[in-house]
């Protein structure tokens, strides 16, 4: 307010020399007249600012008296709310020390039933999760949360809170001689993985599997709020899946029944086996081409067993009869001999020697070559292993040895192409046994017949 009153008095100093310098300089009678007006003006300005200056002086005296109000009705509710929390932390002492009080009195009154509640609650809560992750507990529900509700109780049980361990017990060993088919929700039955309610075969507590597609499903407990029911993501292999298939079908007759008293570890260990492709597969490129070559041997190997058996009937037959020809070596034979039967005997036993010749390649063809793939088979099953080692080494190098599925590729290689390569060896060494022991009885075969000419031929020269 007090520099207002100054800017005002400036104010009007200023309008009153401005007015002194025009009067000097104006008529006497508007010098006057023009004074007045200034004055006048002057005084309504400064009436009108002092208004002003008064109603902002009161309006902010009207709020500060209603912040003064409100701040007195703040410190009132705090004083009360003080008083409440006071109280409040008063009764809580009270109660607190009444608890004391009645704890002892219920220890001293319990003696030794303390105790004993005390071992209680630890049986139940022991065994509420073996009820929990149970395949019954799927058929026969509430059992575990009755178990974490007595584990967890500062009350005195009452006789249902006692009776509900034993009879959970019970119901549990019941359920292990039962089976039974029950209706649940399984993760990833559906078309597209997803939860679907079906209906499953339940054995025992230890194995369970759907009734339509025999599925086999497991209990998972792992990161959730409750267990729930889900199919083994790969499921064991068919004869497990046909004996529980052979169960549901039995109509109550005696059947061979597959069950995991690991609730499930073995089934799933069972499961991830690698089937007989994938442990093929597992051989790589080297594993390729070895089963490559045992599919050549053996059409070589089987051709040439049947050929040899077929040759060796037509030249058995050809024995007998003694008839020249061109069906089969021996008939070549006795052509040879019918063609030179007036030479001298020593000719005649060197066209019957040149016969021979000639037909011991067609006998002994695609021998070597069986022979051969035999032979090469398990040095590849040895190029795949160094290839497998090799790869062991690198994934060694690069990551450590701290993982072992690191390693597991390069193992794997290594071994299968070892595998392949005796699997390759062995039936193809026993096929060109076979074929090379045929080959030597059909080439005995003509040895003797062509011996027998000779020898007829000779007995007839020494009669003549």
């Amino acid at each position: 307010m007090k520099n207002i009153s100054r800017s005002l008095k400036a104010i009007g100093a200023a309008a009153l020399l401005a007015g002194t310098g025009f009067i000097a300089t104006a008529p006497a009678v508007a010098q006057n007249a023009s004074l007045s007006d200034i004055v006048r003006r002057i005084q309504q300005d400064s009436n009108q600012l002092s208004a002003e200056d008064r109603e902002r002086v009161a309006a902010f005296q009207r709020e500060r008296d209603a912040q003064a109000a409100e701040m007195e009705e703040a410190r009132r509710e705090l004083a009360a709310a003080e008083a409440v929390g006071a109280r409040l932390n008063a009764e809580f002492d009270e109660n607190e020390r009444q608890l004391g009080e009645l704890s002892a009195e219920l220890e001293t009154q319990a003696g030794d039933f303390g105790e004993l509640l005390g071992q209680f609650r630890t049986a139940a809560g022991e065994t509420m999760p073996i009820i929990e992750s149970s395949l019954s507990n799927f058929e026969y529900g509430g059992r575990a949360e009755k178990l974490s509700e007595v584990s967890q109780a500062r009350s005195l049980p009452t006789r249902a809170d006692l009776d509900a361990l034993p009879k959970a017990m019970l119901q549990e060993m019941i359920a292990q001689s039962e089976v039974k088919t029950f209706t649940a929700e399984v993760a990833g039955s559906g078309a597209e993985g997803e939860i679907v309610e079906k209906e499953l075969l339940r054995v025992g507590v230890f194995t369970a599997a759907t009734t339509d597609d025999v599925s086999f499903a497991e209990v998972v407990s792992d990161n959730t709020d409750e267990p729930y029911l889900r199919v083994f993501k790969a499921q064991p292999s068919g004869k497990f899946r046909s004996a529980m298939r052979n169960l549901m079908n039995s109509d109550g007759n005696t059947v061979i029944v597959p069950f995991d008293p690991s609730k499930g570890d073995l089934f799933a260990i069972e499961g991830e086996k690698p089937s007989l492709g994938e442990r093929i597969g597992q051989g790589g490129f080297v594993g390729a081409v070895i089963l490559v070559l045992l599919a050549i041997g053996l059409l070589f190997a089987l051709f040439k067993i049947v050929t040899l058996f077929l040759m060796g009937g037509a030249m058995r037959a050809t024995a007998k009869t003694k008839q020249a020809g061109d069906g089969n070596p021996l008939a070549r034979v006795f052509e040879a001999y019918e063609t030179n039967k007036n030479a001298d005997l020593e000719t005649l036993e060197l066209k019957l020697d040149e016969q021979i010749l000639r037909e011991s390649p067609k006998i002994e063809r695609f021998n070597d070559v069986v022979k051969v793939l035999a032979a090469v088979a398990p040095l590849l099953g040895l190029l795949g292993t160094v290839i497998g080692m090799i790869i062991t080494f690198t994934a060694i190098t690069n990551f450590g040895a701290g993982d072992p599925k690191l390693m597991a590729g390069g193992i794997s290689t290594a071994l299968m192409t070892t595998v392949l390569g005796l699997v390759a060896a062995i039936p193809l060494l026993l096929l060109h046994a076979v074929a090379a022991s045929m080959a030597r009885g059909n080439q005995q075969v003509l040895d003797e017949q062509a011996a027998g000419l000779v020898a007829e031929r000779a007995e007839r020269s020494a009669g003549a």
